[in-house]
């Protein structure tokens, strides 16, 4: 069963990398870039993609549009991480409320009760 796991895992990485390959030859080309972003995200490999995109960063002719995938990838990061928060709590019921603390004035009484009749 390892074995099907690092055969998928190699797969996946082949892919990528030859959507990368499509990405760097046909740089001014939108299609690849969201070809790849939606790989990388559906794969969770959103941090692979940006480091790719960091080491063009600098590049003199591919820079600009390497920091505006960067900026897109921290977007899509950020919407994924909204996706999966936790949802609000929700209110505790009045009715417990009112049953514990009607509890705790029922055992309240009885320790009263206790300590006065001890006296």
């Amino acid at each position: 069963m390892a074995s099907v796991m690092s055969d998928t895992d190699d797969n996946v990485d082949a892919i990528f990398n030859a959507l990368w390959a499509r990405v760097l030859e046909a740089w001014d080309d939108e299609r690849p870039h969201q070809a790849i972003l939606e790989h990388a995200i559906r794969n969770e490999m959103l941090a692979e993609l940006a480091g790719r995109y960091r080491a063009l960063k600098d590049d003199a002719d591919k820079g600009a549009r390497a920091q505006k995938k960067i900026d897109g990838i921290v977007a899509a990061a950020t919407q994924m991480m909204l996706a999966t928060k936790t949802p609000p709590r929700t209110k505790i019921p009045w009715q417990w409320t009112a049953s514990l603390a009607a509890v705790c004035v029922i055992v309240l009484l009885w320790l009263a009760y206790q300590v006065m009749l001890r006296r």
